[in-house]
């Protein structure tokens, strides 16, 4: 069964998803030195495997911060545009 988050989660750009699953490895409470040595390997390969790694701790971050007020950061809600009025 695909449900919608499984879906969003799907079209996630590779690198993001990786960066997500390292974030959620040190934060387990699990992670070894060697989880950490391996991330910063990760994170040398290319620019853009950091720019992935900030834009998940970024993505984290907001997560957390949703989490705690139960809504979410200001910059992030989405804007409806304003109802048209029918003209009669």
């Amino acid at each position: 069964m695909v449900t919608k988050r499984s879906h969003q989660v799907d079209h996630l750009d590779p690198l993001i998803r990786e960066a997500l699953s390292w974030i959620t490895r040190l934060k387990s409470g699990e992670a070894t030195l060697a989880d950490a040595e391996q991330l910063m390997d990760w994170r040398g390969r290319s620019t853009a495997h950091e720019h992935a790694f900030r834009d998940a701790v970024k993505c984290w971050r907001a997560i957390g911060q949703a989490l705690a007020t139960g809504r979410p950061p200001p910059a992030s809600r989405r804007r409806r545009p304003p109802k048209s009025k029918a003209r009669a």
